[in-house]
């Protein structure tokens, strides 16, 4: 490593005071809440915009995938009109007991949080049962500090389990990559008494880059086909909510569950691939994982070094020099840059993210292992591949460390990347031909 720098905590809490009267309905009637006129402290500012994505999906002929360039839809798309081996059914669901959410605000100081709540109605025409359903975003008094970085809601079903309406991959993701729309909450955000929205969105689910493609020489296996789902970071920005190559998020894993983030920091299932800088997904990055502290490179290593941006092999190529660290001879500085940036491992509407984003978002985790799995993103330790001989290790246990789309210096052997590790993080230079993980950002 070239230079380590200290992250600090930065983030805060805010504070809403109201009180919300539902007035009774006759049958029939639409649902009309009355929210009585709300005044946040001048000191208070909450998340705008924000939204909790919902995974609810039925396919059984996904390929070949075609990327959207209309609004999603609801109804099945024909992909070519064959079955495929793995039949996708995943039902999106709310319950009456409620998902726990995150509402990014900040602060200026202390107090308690008033007692909120407001309620929606979803059309049947959105549910996969056919049953209309209120949905209820609330949140309980509580405290907040400087320090706090969010505040704790609930989204929940009213009489009973929400069932979103399943969706086609082809068709139900669309051009925004969003999906398709149940329903906008309202709240107000600052002490001028303006309104924002919370939103809750039905989709498919967002289909890796090299989904329904093949690796480098391999000519009979997808090993790609993992699907994703957005969430909104504690930034306010929208990431996808698992590492690449998760296991949550591949079709052919026991553990698929797209909407399913890590239940630990350690959690194996969630920490994806190891990509070198620079390079596309060709299957050098995948990982077999068996335990929290043990994978294995999926296709082995070699020490031939790519002359091109396109390796002709899957291995995982070392490089052992401290000098000339890189996988590719020469230096080639201008890949991973933006969405549509030369190797970019992102699926399409997604980007590696810069730097300065990466930093910006472990900052309101305090740069810790334990901050970062304790927020909507859910970050684990993933140990990283080491350049010099590809062994799977970690530098500093435990710790995770992630790729920005920067490099260090132009011509040098060095990209930016972010390192959660117990107690705070370090950023600064890793050698390119490190096998670190990569969480997309939406374009």
């Amino acid at each position: 490593m070239k230079t380590l720098i200290k992250i600090g905590l930065i983030g805060g809490m805010f504070l809403v005071m109201c009180t919300v009267q539902v007035f009774a309905q006759m049958v029939g009637a639409p649902y009309m809440p009355y929210v009585k006129p709300v005044t946040i402290p001048a000191n208070l500012t909450l998340g705008q915009n924000a939204k909790y994505m919902l995974a609810s999906i039925y396919d059984a002929d996904y390929l070949p995938y075609t990327t959207p360039t209309a609004t999603a839809i609801t109804g099945a798309v024909a992909a070519d009109g064959t079955a495929e081996s793995t039949v996708i059914n995943i039902q999106g669901s709310i319950s009456t007991t409620g998902v726990t959410v995150y509402i990014p605000a900040t602060a200026t100081g202390s107090g308690i949080l008033g007692v909120y709540s407001t309620t929606i109605t979803v059309p049947a025409g959105m549910t996969e049962d056919g049953v209309s359903r209120n949905l209820t975003l609330s949140w309980a008094a509580q405290a907040y500090t400087k320090a706090s970085i969010s505040i704790t809601a609930t989204l929940a079903a009213v009489g009973g389990t929400f069932n979103a309406k399943k969706l086609d991959i082809n068709g139900g993701m669309g051009n925004d990559f969003l999906g398709v729309l149940l329903g906008s909450f309202s709240y107000p955000y600052n002490n001028a008494g303006a309104t924002t929205t919370y939103q809750v969105r039905d989709m498919a689910g967002i289909p890796d880059r090299m989904f329904g493609k093949y690796d480098i020489g391999n000519t009979s296996t997808y090993e790609h086909n993992f699907i994703y789902v957005p969430v909104v970071g504690e930034d306010g920005n929208i990431w996808l909510n698992n590492n690449l190559g998760a296991d949550y998020a591949n079709i052919s894993s026991s553990s698929f569950s797209p909407a399913t983030q890590a239940t630990a920091y350690n959690d194996y299932h969630a920490y994806g691939s190891l990509f070198q800088w620079g390079r596309c997904p060709d299957g050098h990055e995948l990982i077999s994982w068996s335990t929290g502290t043990t994978g294995t490179l999926k296709y082995g290593t070699t020490t031939t070094l790519s002359t091109t941006d396109t390796p002709n092999s899957a291995r995982f190529i070392i490089n052992p020099s401290v000098t000339s660290a890189d996988w590719r001879s020469p230096t080639n500085d201008n890949l991973w840059q933006g969405e549509a940036g030369t190797n970019t491992p992102c699926p399409n509407g997604f980007r590696m993210p810069t730097f300065l984003e990466l930093i910006t978002l472990f900052n309101y985790y305090g740069g810790s292992v334990e901050g970062g799995y304790d927020s909507a993103m859910k970050f684990t330790t993933c140990m990283n591949v080491s350049h010099v001989d590809g062994t799977i290790t970690y530098d500093f246990a435990p710790s995770g460390t992630f790729w920005s789309g920067n490099v260090w210096d132009t011509g040098s052997q060095y990209a930016f990347g972010v390192r959660l590790v117990g107690g705070g993080s370090t950023y600064g230079s890793f050698f390119r031909s490190d096998g670190n993980a990569v969480r997309c950002i939406k374009n």
